[in-house]
């Protein structure tokens, strides 16, 4: 069966029904979030007097706070825990670190926003001491690459390493805010990049320490690079938010992102399995693309010629890899053969992921 075959047994793929394309159950990780969302205070409550004012709250790639001369201040912030988002044997004290620090960013990347501070909070057994100061260092340097230094943050000693990640972003007085919710049917859908390089890296690296393969291939070093130094798409962010409807980052693969952005959007979505840029080749790299994670490339929705013409402005790579559609017909991908199925809401899911293992791919 292809990737994320969705058909049902008793008739072809393309023999849509409701059922199929009915809203599936959310992942074990969006389904906490909702049970959290669900028992929080309205946001009026929580208002207060306070400046600058929260005018977004949960639920977004960030929150957002307006100043009273214009502009937002934007926050965001992330965890890595040992066993669930790195594993000591794969991951290096440098790469903990940056790919932290990176993670965070590309939330503000996702809203349009420029990166300005960073705090982190650093848990480590006391024995491991000198791997803590090692990935506290990777992090202030990603941070400064990024344009957001390290303004502080905590120190506490636990049973397992662990780094937190808090971003400080902005977005200008007058520039634009990008938002999940905001995508119309008849908008093209875009990435900005190839999708499944970070998951086929980790693969690779799997393979190095499980079952001792032999030294990589150049375009195998690539694809580990993905993963353990990821790049978020800020100036993307930046130059297509005033053009884009809606948008966010592939942080847990193209279909579950896909899914959270046509739900906050009200919509529905169709992939052309064609278009999708591949980062490996065949049914593997697609499968790496659809539900692997970890790329921070962005999603966006938007009219095609504004958005094109945005990107090709500001010189920015954009793949068209299909278009929004209206609810009712859920999210679904069209297979080569012209044959459409529910594309189900499979990804990356830090909570299922912390009985598969780190990444859990």
């Amino acid at each position: 069966m292809p990737p994320g075959k969705g058909g049902k047994a008793d008739g072809p793929a393309s023999r849509s029904t409701h059922e199929d394309l009915a809203p599936q159950p959310p992942s074990g990780e969006d389904r906490l979030l909702r049970r959290i969302l669900d028992v929080l205070p309205p946001l009026a409550a929580v208002e207060g007097g306070a400046v600058p004012r929260l005018t977004l709250g949960p639920g977004d790639d960030a929150a957002a706070f307006g100043w009273p001369g214009g502009g937002l201040l934007l926050l965001t912030t992330d965890a890595a825990e040992e066993g669930v988002h790195f594993d000591r044997r794969l991951h290096p004290p440098r790469a903990i670190g940056r790919r932290a620090v990176a993670a965070a960013v590309s939330d503000i990347a996702a809203m349009g926003g420029r990166p300005a501070g960073t705090l982190i909070s650093l848990v480590a057994p006391p024995s491991q001491e000198s791997a803590a100061v090692r990935i506290a260092e990777a992090a202030a340097n990603r941070a400064r690459e990024l344009g957001a230094p390290l303004a502080g943050g905590n120190i506490t000693a636990g049973e397992r390493l662990g780094l937190h990640v808090t971003v400080a972003g902005a977005i200008p007085p007058g520039a634009p805010l990008l938002r999940r919710g905001g995508a119309k049917p008849g908008d093209g859908l875009f990435v900005t990049g190839k999708l499944g390089g970070a998951a086929l890296g980790l693969a690779l690296l799997r393979q190095q320490v499980e079952v001792r393969t032999a030294s990589l291939a150049p375009e195998e070093e690539a694809l580990v690079a993905r993963h353990l130094d990821p790049e978020p798409r800020l100036a993307a962010g930046a130059a297509l938010a005033g053009a884009a409807h809606a948008g966010m980052d592939i942080s847990d693969g193209l279909a579950l992102d896909l899914h959270r952005l046509a739900a906050a959007s009200g919509v529905g979505a169709l992939i052309e399995e064609p278009r999708v840029p591949l980062a490996g080749k065949g049914a593997r790299g697609l499968e790496a693309a659809l539900f692997g994670g970890e790329d921070y490339e962005l999603l966006l929705a938007g009219p095609r010629k504004r958005v094109g013409s945005a990107a090709a402005a500001a010189e920015i790579p954009l793949i068209p890899v299909g278009r929004v559609t209206e609810a009712r017909e859920g999210v679904r991908l069209r297979r080569a053969g012209g044959v459409n199925e529910p594309l189900p809401p499979r990804g990356w899911d830090s909570w299922a992921g912390a009985q598969r293992g780190p990444s859990g791919r």
